[in-house]
């Protein structure tokens, strides 16, 4: 089976069944995968060979791995199983890092989902990203594996997948680098899904519940308020004065076309300086496994270091909650 056929073989196994929401609640399971597990998954999904990283293994159905590539909608994502029987949702970033040469095309629709939510509008990935899950759900389920064991993760767009899937489904996780989206209705209370948002980097911040990158961002307003704010708890880490070139960087911005191309220079530097994995490995005490040396050797190392490595996601947002 293709993984284009496991997908939907999902959208048939959902409209036979009976839906994630309609399901009846679960107990939280007693402990969650470690930041260092939940990053390894996000920075995997760039890699040219993305095995899973160590300790963890694939989710299978059919005895093939549980995952997706859809050069349609730009979405690419992959299920592990961690020791502890609990499954992570990788989903892929902008131009799959060192895949970039494997698959043009969807580079493509990745970029054209930027700009959707650039635009702060739901992509098609957003949403194939949610069929996804539930698929993922569903064959965890049939293994034993209570919905409450499946997280979601992903770094910049994939991390903005995993915060929409969070907030629809009500799955924990971590967002990486992701921004701020549209606020919603669905299931999710964000007590178990943390954001993290390194000073100095653009997309991160580009929201309107983190102060910094006004007017460019959303106009800021304290807590979750705002057009585009983040869902679930959001942590800052890195070194908090790197904020104020990402301040500088913006301050030229006006509306339209014209302040968006020529606010752009500034904020793709420091894009490269602050938004890649590897940046927010150092900051977060992380040794990446697997790793990579064109990806995640890239970016500022100098950023003050939080450790958190082997935390759960309770006691991350607890040690470095923010709001």
């Amino acid at each position: 089976m293709s993984r284009r056929s496991i997908l939907a073989a999902g959208a048939i196994l959902a409209s036979a069944c009976l839906g994630l929401a309609s399901r009846p609640a679960q107990a939280a399971p007693a402990a969650t995968p470690t930041v260092a597990q939940l990053l390894d998954v996000a920075n995997a999904q760039y890699l040219l060979d993305p095995i899973p990283p160590t300790g963890l293994r694939y989710l299978l159905l059919h005895g093939l791995p549980v995952q997706v590539t859809d050069e349609a909608t730009g979405l690419e994502a992959t299920a592990y199983v961690t020791a502890a029987n609990q499954v992570v949702i990788g989903y892929q970033g902008t131009t799959g890092g060192e895949r970039l040469i494997l698959n043009l095309p969807i580079v493509l629709t990745q970029i054209a989902a930027d700009l959707q939510i650039y635009a702060q509008t739901i992509s098609p990935a957003e949403l194939e990203a949610v069929t996804f899950a539930k698929l993922v759900v569903q064959t965890a389920q049939a293994q034993g594996i209570p919905a409450a064991s499946v997280f979601v993760t992903g770094h910049s767009l994939g991390g903005i997948e995993a915060e929409y899937v969070a907030q629809q489904l009500g799955l924990g996780g971590i967002g990486f680098e992701s921004t701020g989206i549209p606020k919603s209705n669905a299931v999710g209370s964000g007590a178990t899904f943390v954001n993290t948002v390194t000073y100095g980097d653009p997309v991160a911040n580009y929201a309107s519940d983190v102060s910094g990158e006004q007017p460019f961002a959303p106009a800021y307003v304290a807590g979750q308020g705002g057009s585009l704010p983040h869902y679930g708890q959001v942590v800052l880490i890195g070194t908090p004065s790197d904020q104020a070139a990402l301040t500088a960087a913006a301050k030229p911005f006006v509306p339209g076309p014209a302040g968006t191309l020529g606010s752009l220079p500034g904020l793709l530097g420091l894009l490269g300086q602050y938004h890649l994995p590897g940046v927010q490995a150092h900051d977060l005490g992380v040794g990446l496994n697997p790793y990579s040396v064109i990806v995640d050797s890239l970016g500022s190392m100098t950023g003050l270091v939080t450790p958190a490595a082997t935390l759960t996601i309770p006691q991350f947002a607890a040690a470095y909650a923010t709001r």
